[in-house]
């Protein structure tokens, strides 16, 4: 029971991290506070790309993982003691919101919507398929073979035996690295921290993407919000095709592609809808650059699929509104993931790291 018990802080330790995470970077960055699930979403994004920036370094010069693990610490700890040394009068105003909303009728929707998730966590943490095994035994084989081995991503995860170099397809994905930090920080197995607290985050932000965009149908409604995102829980409880997100979200939520599926192209296409609303202001248009700055350490297909997207988006409502400045952010969305893919490149064919 106490296992069960820390499982389930370990959850809400890391939606704190991403809503901190998300507090910071809408005072700092964005200049301007976002509602809960705009800031857990965007905070999330933020928090990985922050890893990332941190673990390249120390991965690319084959550091033991323990020293990544107490940096972690540290970053941990600053965004931390930032959030409660700066945001100490938002966190009451907060708290006061919350609050009045379970002071009115809209309790009953914020409860409804906590059963809707509980329900959905204690249905995907039973399944018991395996349905990618391959992927499944890299996120899992990786992580494991670095925290035994007090390396970075150094050791082949399906036969355990040193690589002679660093594993190109993966070099400059983190994902996994996290699921060893995090595991040797809160003396976690990365199965747990990978299938069952990393799965359950993943789904809660579904939710919470889910909600925004309830919110952005109905004006606002609550109550709609709630019905979409059961509607949602439905159909992907209920189907099993490649026109939802059921396959990945229910069968293999902890994975990079799932992430890349349920969270970061819809993310982009929320905020893209926000542009459209406002595009006079660039703050939406931030926040896509912001997702696609972090999308990149999460699954490294980003630098492929993001491209497609955000060009199906911009192309469009650039010929229909013909201002430049939509043509030159568009441009400037295009250039994180030029870069990563000219990374990408050049580490797979030309620049190899040796691990001995």
């Amino acid at each position: 029971m106490f296992d069960y018990a820390y499982y389930l802080a370990m959850i809400v330790v890391y939606l704190c991290l991403y809503y901190m995470t998300g507090v910071l970077v809408g005072k700092y960055i964005l200049s301007k506070q976002q509602d809960l699930p705009v800031t857990v979403i965007l905070g999330f994004f933020c928090y990985f790309f922050l890893f990332t920036v941190v673990t390249y370094p120390l991965k690319l010069t084959l550091q033991p993982l323990s020293t990544l693990s107490l940096i972690w610490r540290v970053c941990m700890l600053l965004i931390v003691v930032l959030f409660f040394f700066t945001q100490r009068k938002l966190l009451q105003e907060k708290i006061s919101s919350l609050r009045a909303i379970l002071g009115t009728k809209d309790k009953y929707v914020f409860l409804l919507f906590l059963l809707l998730l509980l329900v959905q966590l204690i249905i995907i943490n039973l399944n018991d398929e395996s349905y990618a095994m391959w992927d499944q035994s890299y996120y899992i084989g990786d992580a494991s073979a670095s925290l035994y081995t007090n390396t970075i991503s150094q050791y082949d995860p399906y036969s355990g035996r040193l690589l002679s170099r660093l594993n190109t397809e993966y070099l400059l994905e983190t994902y996994q690295n996290h699921t060893a930090v995090m595991s040797q920080i809160f003396g976690l197995h990365p199965l747990i921290e990978n299938l069952t607290i990393m799965a359950s985050a993943v789904v809660i932000l579904y939710n919470l993407l889910a909600w925004e965009f309830g919110k952005l149908f109905f004006g606002g409604d609550r109550v709609k919000c709630l019905y979409l995102t059961g509607f949602l829980t439905l159909l992907n409880f209920c189907s099993f095709n490649l026109y939802t997100a059921a396959e990945f979200l229910i069968i293999r939520p902890s994975e990079g592609k799932t992430i890349l599926a349920v969270l970061i192209i819809p993310a982009l296409l929320l905020f893209f809808m926000k542009t459209i609303k406002e595009y006079q202001s660039a703050l939406w248009w931030v926040c896509s650059f912001l997702v696609i700055l972090g999308s990149f350490g999460l699954n490294m297909s980003s630098i492929y699929i993001i491209p497609f997207e955000i060009s199906a988006f911009y192309l469009p409502f650039f010929w229909r509104e013909k201002k430049p400045e939509i043509l030159i952010r568009w441009l400037i969305l295009l250039l994180p993931c030029v870069l990563m893919a000219a990374a990408y490149l050049l580490t797979k064919y030309k620049v190899f790291i040796y691990t001995s």
